[in-house]
This record gives C-alpha cells, sequence and structure tokens, in this order.
C-alpha cells in the first residue's frame, strides 16, 4: 500500500521517532482523536506487558500503530482489499471500517517499517482477536477496549480489569461475553467467532 496514491492524505515529514511520527500522521490528516485513543492504549498496553512479563516496547509500538489507517476512508480500505484479493467475510463487507486492522498492519509494515511478528499480529486482530492468539494479541485486544474512545468509563470496566487479574485469557473471554450477551456486534466478524469458541475451550 503507497499511502502516497490517496490525494486526500497528508504525508509529513518523518522524524524516525515512532511515537512523534504517529502523532503527526494522524494529526495532519485530522485524527488527533485517534491519537489521543492510541496513546491512551499504549500505556495500558504497556501496564499489561508488565503485568504479563511481555515486551513493553513491542506492545508499546503495536499500541501505538493500531488504529493508522484511521487516516483511510472505509470504501478506500474495501477498495484495496478487493483489489489485492483478500478473503473478505460478511461483516468486512457489509462494515468495511472493520478492515482497520488488517489495513493498520500492511501501513505497520510499509510505511513505518515494522518487521517483528509478534506486533504485525497484535495489529490485525486487535479488534476481533483470532483463534489460537498470543499473549501480545490479547494484550492489545484488552488495552484497546479498556482504553475506549468514549466519555466516561466502558460498562465492561470493572469485569474485564477483575478477569484481568487472573489471566489475559479471562480478561478476553469477559469482554466478548459481554459484547455478546447485550447485543453489541454489528455483524458477527469470522475470527471473532472462532477466537470466542476458542477461548470457551480453553
Amino acid at each position: 500500500m503507497q499511502l502516497s496514491e490517496y490525494s486526500y492524505i497528508v504525508l509529513p515529514e518523518k522524524t524516525g521517532h515512532l511515537e512523534t511520527d504517529v502523532k503527526n500522521l494522524l494529526e495532519c490528516n485530522g485524527k488527533g482523536k485517534t491519537y489521543a485513543h492510541v496513546a491512551d492504549v499504549a500505556e495500558a498496553n504497556v501496564e499489561i506487558a508488565l503485568r504479563f512479563c511481555l515486551n513493553a516496547s513491542s506492545c508499546k509500538t503495536a499500541a501505538l500503530l493500531h488504529d493508522i489507517s484511521a487516516i483511510i476512508a472505509p470504501g478506500d480500505m474495501l477498495d484495496y482489499a478487493e483489489r489485492n484479493r483478500f478473503e473478505l467475510c460478511e461483516a468486512e463487507l457489509r462494515f468495511p471500517f472493520l478492515l482497520h486492522q488488517r489495513i493498520s498492519r500492511i501501513i505497520a509494515e510499509n510505511y513505518f517499517g515494522i518487521s517483528d511478528k509478534t506486533v504485525l499480529s497484535a495489529i490485525e486482530c486487535h479488534t476481533t482477536l483470532r483463534p489460537n492468539a498470543s499473549l501480545q494479541d490479547m494484550a492489545l485486544f484488552i488495552a484497546d477496549k479498556i482504553a475506549w474512545d468514549q466519555p466516561g468509563v466502558p460498562p465492561f470496566d470493572k469485569a474485564v480489569r477483575d478477569a484481568l487479574e487472573h489471566s489475559l485469557e479471562q480478561a478476553c473471554l469477559e469482554y466478548m461475553t459481554y459484547m455478546v450477551d447485550n447485543d453489541k456486534i454489528l455483524y458477527p466478524h469470522i475470527l471473532w467467532s472462532r477466537a470466542l469458541d476458542w477461548l470457551h475451550g480453553k
């Protein structure tokens, strides 16, 4: 993916400092709120990393880049996915913004030069999770939810944080169960469904 192909995207000069470059790219493209969110997620993910003995630097990198595709219109995400023959599920076809996790991985790899597979994997499934998720995958998934981008405290916050005291798996299951039980899923993404089945089987 070449970001320069999209005429509406402003590409500021890179500084070589990831956090600064993410901030500049998002803010130059009118996504200041997105940057505030990813900064919060980065802080939460570092805390989770330290609790579960994960690589804090890698977890911070994944968090900073997980929503970097916010600069691309959902329709262009779908067009890119179709042109590049992505295998698309019904949820992504109905709600193309769900592709942002996959597009963010591509931008992280191609534009920011990220090669760490644990970072790229976490970015790619931070919205839906995936079956056989790594601890880094689950860490970003949970950090993204407890550092949510809406006013106030999320209704699932206490339950998820309590579950996090036990394990990442339990926290993921608590959040996903809440979303299903409260009819918060627009349309079930195939990875979400498979991840939930996987967590139930653990």
